[in-house]
């Protein structure tokens, strides 16, 4: 049986590139206390926690603040953010609001954030200053699939003229601290895939977010590592029936979620296609010329089944999509 593997490889992800998972922090010019909450842009879609489309309202945030002007201090420690919480002062609906309500300043100062989300184990804020780092014991995901996302912001207030001013617009993009493998397939429709199985991935492991420069106004960044991974696993992929093949691609399910190895290991070792033909039930394992992923990346691999034989070919972009934000402000 003849495999072909043809990996397409696109650069990798910058530091400052914008992923669609994205908020904002929005204020006003009104000089009285207003409280710091998020808001969705956009009415988030299916599969969100899987694809990125949108930001899930079934995820809550979790957000540290370091005040760099005009004196250098923890703003705040850590709040949790929920969608719809009415406890806070805004006590609104629509909203991701804090447990602990948060306020921006009335004066003239420049705060930088740090966020987590979607997290399936534990985590906690640097105990010292928390928008520095974070550190998150990541449980097994095999089953759970959760998006864990981190990402940086700041906002600046100003006073001229008598007049305060509240950010506008500033920019805090979410980006994925794993990477997505998925599959499609097409071919004859003689051939019936009934499921595929990912070998030997890893779905559990400590992950340190690092916000280098948390203290000052620029030259700041945001990165992860991934560290004391678990045992590795083979997991069948969700959310796909057994279906006969088309002459049109078809996504098998929703993919999958894994853990990169920083070390350079391998991130998994194969997988398995079980497909029937003439009523009987086959496998093929496919392993491909590199099984190494790094976070914020989705691998699809795409299989073409012909009367005779089976293509493989892969293609590598970043996990990233275009039409949806998030609005953080008050």
């Amino acid at each position: 049986m003849k495999k072909n593997l043809f990996l397409l490889a696109v650069a990798a992800l910058a530091m400052t590139a914008c992923t669609n998972e994205s908020t904002e922090y929005v204020g006003d010019t009104s000089p009285q206390t207003r409280e710091i909450s998020f808001t969705p842009l956009a009415t988030p879609q299916t599969r969100a926690a899987v694809e990125g489309t949108a930001f899930p309202t079934e995820l809550s945030m979790e957000v540290a603040a370091y005040m760099v002007e005009p004196t250098a201090q923890n703003f705040f420690a850590g709040t949790t953010f929920t969608y719809d919480y009415a406890g806070g002062a805004s006590a609104s609906s629509g909203k991701w609001g804090g447990t602990t309500a948060q306020y921006w300043p009335l004066s003239a100062c420049y705060i930088n954030f740090l966020a987590y989300t979607g997290v399936t184990g534990t985590a906690t804020f640097d105990s010292t200053t928390p928008a520095s780092a974070a550190t998150i014991t990541q449980s097994d995901n095999s089953s759970a699939q959760t998006d864990l996302m981190y990402a940086r912001g700041n906002g600046e207030v100003t006073f001229s003229e008598n007049a305060l001013t509240i950010p506008a617009a500033v920019p805090m993009v979410f980006k994925h601290a794993q990477a997505l493998i998925k599959f499609t397939v097409m071919g004859s429709t003689n051939v019936t895939v009934n499921n595929i199985t990912l070998n030997g991935a890893k779905y559990s492991g400590t992950y340190t977010i690092t916000h280098t420069n948390y203290n000052l106004k620029t030259t700041q960044s945001v990165a992860g590592t991934w560290t004391l991974l678990g045992d590795a696993a083979n997991v069948i992929v969700p959310g796909w029936n057994a279906a006969a093949l088309t002459g049109s691609p078809v996504a098998v399910g929703n993919g999958l979620m894994i853990v990169p190895d920083d070390t350079g290991a391998g991130d998994f070792t194969s997988f398995t296609i079980n497909y029937s033909l003439g009523g009987k039930a086959f496998n093929f394992t496919y392993t491909p010329t590199s099984t190494n992923v790094e976070q914020g990346h989705k691998y699809t691999y795409n299989i073409t089944f012909t009367s005779s034989e089976i293509f493989v070919t892969a293609t590598v972009t970043d996990w990233d999509n275009t039409n949806t934000a998030v609005s953080v402000g008050s």
